[in-house]
């Protein structure tokens, strides 16, 4: 998966796309990931936030 972008110079910019919350690459370790409008997170993000979600990572306790 490259996205293209047409950069100042008019030539076309190829970048591969990355997590918008961690920043990884797509392809890089085994990482997949799923595309938003104008966003992408990747599979271990998605993971995390399904943790936080289901309770089986407690936030830590706010400080005073």
């Amino acid at each position: 998966m490259i996205f293209r972008r047409k950069s100042k110079d008019s030539g076309v910019q190829r970048h591969k796309p990355k997590c918008s919350f961690c920043g990884k690459l797509h392809g890089e370790r085994g990482v997949r990931l799923v595309a938003g409008s104008g966003v992408f997170i990747c599979s271990e993000c998605i993971s995390l936030a399904n943790e936080i979600l289901w309770g089986h990572n407690p936030p830590a306790p706010a400080s005073s």
